[in-house]
């Protein structure tokens, strides 16, 4: 992965490199996190993490098909409230409280031990064009944007959120098909496309003769493309009409995709492209592509084989990136 990324990264201008002065008045770092066990160790995290810098947490709280809130309506996955344990950290000056939201990864595979949530059909799952679902390819099981009861079900996650915590922000990831190979032939996808345009997508082929895209498999990419912005702008409205008032971020993927059209979701105030290299040098490469400072949060990873926090931070900071976001921060990292 790090050739691709290398390869696709040197062929742009190196002229380019120079950034200019952050215009950006904000110094935002965030940190993606999954609850501990208790609420007694999340408090400790959250009070670690304040201490190290951070001033916003991602917290993981709709992940593998279970909520970390007190749902009237959802499963759960904790027995305590972690959403509310955050929120009264930072009553007390802790970090932000954003809600992370596995948005359409919904059910690990059955290696990894871990319950199917109540929530999963396999008749909600996204397929390749053999009809396979992703589970089979990837050990991941994605559901279909296009599914109504996806839908509504993410819709309704969405407005509890905001509902009981105003206050807290909504993080979106998982938003995209999985990459193992082309999906998106869910049944309702399929009849979606072909009352939009009178084609059957199983037909198409991806290239004229020429090698040139066909204009039919442009169609069909476009058309997935938009089904997962039509949900992003549905999430987005709904947290807002909601109550919602905190930030609207998403975890997006660090090049480019084009089922995963991030800059045209409607409502979204901060992108985290997933940066995650050892290597600063193709960091600063691979931020060329995001020059909206304002709106793009790198995602950078910390632990072992990384360079430090304050190193990576003030790196990007020193490109015009006024705020980041870290993975695999914990008490102790350096």
């Amino acid at each position: 992965m790090r050739l691709t990324v290398l390869t696709t990264l040197l062929a742009l201008s190196a002229g380019a490199l120079a950034a200019p002065p952050s215009t950006t008045t904000s110094a935002h770092t965030a940190f993606w996190l999954r609850p501990p066990a208790t609420a007694a160790e999340l408090e400790r995290t959250l009070v670690a993490a304040q201490a190290a810098g951070f001033t916003d947490v991602l917290l993981e709280s709709f992940y593998h098909g279970r909520v970390a809130w007190n749902s009237s309506q959802f499963p759960r996955k904790l027995n305590y409230d972690a959403v509310q344990t955050a929120l009264n950290v930072q009553a007390k000056g802790g970090p932000r409280v954003n809600v992370w939201i596995e948005t359409l990864y919904w059910r690990p595979d059955a290696s990894f031990g871990i319950p199917v949530t109540p929530l999963w059909k396999d008749s909600m799952a996204t397929l390749s064009l053999e009809g396979r679902p992703s589970l089979s390819l990837s050990k991941l099981g994605f559901v279909d944007p296009a599914d109504p009861d996806v839908q509504a079900t993410l819709t309704a996650l969405v407005r509890e959120v905001a509902t009981l915590y105003p206050g807290a922000g909504l993080h979106l990831d998982y938003l995209r098909y999985p990459r193992e190979t082309d999906f998106g032939y869910h049944p309702a996808a399929l009849a979606g496309f072909t009352a939009q345009t009178g084609l059957d997508a199983r037909t198409l082929r991806r290239q004229n003769e020429g090698g040139t895209t066909s204009d039919g498999w442009r169609l069909w990419t476009d058309y997935r493309a938009g089904l997962i912005t039509k949900l992003a702008g549905t999430l987005t409205s709904t947290y807002r009409a909601s109550g919602g008032r905190g930030l609207i971020s998403a975890a997006v993927f660090y090049l480019h995709d084009p089922l995963q059209n991030w800059r045209a979701w409607p409502g979204l105030e901060a992108a985290m492209p997933m940066l995650y290299t050892p290597y600063p040098a193709l960091t600063r490469l691979a931020l060329l592509q995001f020059p909206q400072r304002q709106l793009v949060w790198p995602g950078l990873q910390v632990g072992a084989g990384y360079p430090s926090l304050a190193a990576q931070v003030q790196s990007v900071r020193g490109y015009g990136y006024g705020n980041a976001a870290v993975f695999g921060w914990t008490p102790g990292v350096k």
